[in-house]
């Protein structure tokens, strides 16, 4: 049976389920309900006023749990909400006392500069914290940013944000077209069904690569380099390199969608060889740039000596700097001779992650067998840290995750399980 038929006939059993029980009672339609909540009893520095809106001006309810039915604003300091239909929240709050204020961060960090509420901000993880904090006066606010802790302040408010994931009827019942693998009888690559841009290098005497690009299904047509390839050819067709970059595009086509692979494949010596970026040059196996056809083509990435640079407004390599690159979204550094850095860099003595194709990293990585943690900001975090469920973990002065028996620098003994995880309330016999 067809793939998608079975798809639709599975949701159709399920909706068929879920409507047999769903009371229209529970149905809302063409309403948009306020959920604005005060605090008549809020002492100084407490939240007297809440106000939780989308970017279309609906407003988004919150409570003791994602699932709560109230909205109700009171002495307590943690609140949940769930964003469903939204892609972040703009914030409206007001503490009781004459000149308090309210400031919004978007982690628990005591060096982070706050925001005044009601500047919208943006959820991109399913799950998030946002803190609320409340200071006698804009001036307290100020010193305590300065003296790094912001969180000397008068009340900490925390909203624990969660972001369903929505699909869409027609993206569940969709068949994408994906590959399964791609071989290259010189290089590799680091496969990945969603990832669709790839980077590879040979040398200079390989005149020709045979590439192998296997879809996740025989149904699926495939071409590469507009050539059809088929299971009998075994999804096979050998390419000529010429010297500098070579393109090689590969299509996969299924009933509802086509997607393309691009193999980017420099021939030549990177550490001597002079190329020109060609357009849609990619640097990285996620992102793809576009770069000018001929070197010297300014705001853009071009590939120098096998390695890559961007080349600014007045036709120089942008140096000893971050830069964050729009059409991407993705931050990255240059260094002092103008290429691209990759792997942990010191900056201001932080230290940050970045990727094989030069992205500043973010949230968990593994290296090594190790893990660490880098916040939102790309630094890398020590010490103890709590997750959005409320886990604690502890980052030592290498920023690498520990577990087992740990002694911390208040002389007390703590457990940490194989995720790293501080155990709690539990009875563990220490060998």
């Amino acid at each position: 049976m067809h793939r998608k038929i079975k798809c639709l006939i599975a949701g159709t059993l399920v909706i068929g389920t879920v409507s047999g029980f769903l009371p229209i009672n529970n149905l809302s339609l063409g309403n948009i309900s306020a959920y604005a909540a005060t605090y008549k009893e809020a002492s100084n520095g407490e939240l007297n006023l809440l106000t939780l809106t989308r970017s279309t001006g609906s407003e988004i309810k919150f409570g003791d749990t994602y699932s709560s039915d109230d909205s109700l604003l009171t002495g307590k300091k943690d609140y949940y909400v769930e964003l469903t239909g939204a892609d972040g929240l703009q914030i409206s709050a007001s503490a009781q006392g004459d000149g308090y204020v309210v400031k919004q961060f978007t982690s628990g960090s005591k060096t982070e500069k706050g925001e005044d509420v009601g500047e919208y901000i943006n959820v991109d993880s399913t799950y998030e914290d946002i803190y609320l904090r409340t200071y006698k006066s804009e001036a307290a606010y100020k010193e305590a940013y300065s003296n790094d802790d912001v969180t000397d302040c008068e009340k900490t408010y925390i909203l624990h944000l969660k972001k369903p994931t929505v699909v869409s009827d027609e993206e569940a019942f969709a068949e994408h077209a994906y590959l399964k693998s791609i071989y290259l009888s010189n290089g590799s690559v680091n496969f990945s069904k969603d990832t669709t841009s790839y980077n590879v290098n040979v040398n200079d005497n390989v005149e020709e690569i045979l590439v192998r690009a296997t879809p996740e299904d025989d149904d699926y047509s495939v071409s590469i380099n507009d050539y059809s390839v088929d299971k009998d050819k075994d999804y096979e067709q050998t390419v000529k390199l010429d010297k500098g970059n070579n393109k090689i595009n590969i299509e996969v086509e299924s009933d509802d969608e086509k997607k393309t692979y691009t193999i980017n494949v420099y021939r030549g010596d990177s550490g001597t060889s002079t190329t020109s970026a060609t357009q849609s040059n990619t640097i990285s196996e996620n992102q793809t740039f576009e770069t000018s056809s001929n070197v010297g083509k300014f705001n853009s990435w071009q590939r120098v000596n096998g390695k890559w640079q961007y080349i600014d407004g007045t036709g120089q390599p942008v140096k000893s700097r971050w830069w964050f690159d729009k059409n991407t979204g993705k931050n990255y550094y240059l260094k002092d001779d103008g290429y691209l850095a990759t792997g942990w860099l010191n900056d201001n003595n932080n230290w940050y992650y970045l990727s094989e194709s030069g992205e500043m990293q973010t949230g968990w990585i593994c290296l090594d067998k190790n893990w660490y943690y880098l916040g939102k900001s790309g630094v890398m975090q020590m010490g103890w840290l709590e997750d959005a469920s409320g886990n604690w973990y502890y980052l030592d002065s290498s920023g690498a995750m520990k577990t087992g028996w740990i002694e911390d620098s208040d002389g007390k003994w703590y457990y940490l399980d194989s995720a790293g995880k501080m155990i709690k309330d539990t009875v563990i016999a220490r060998s």
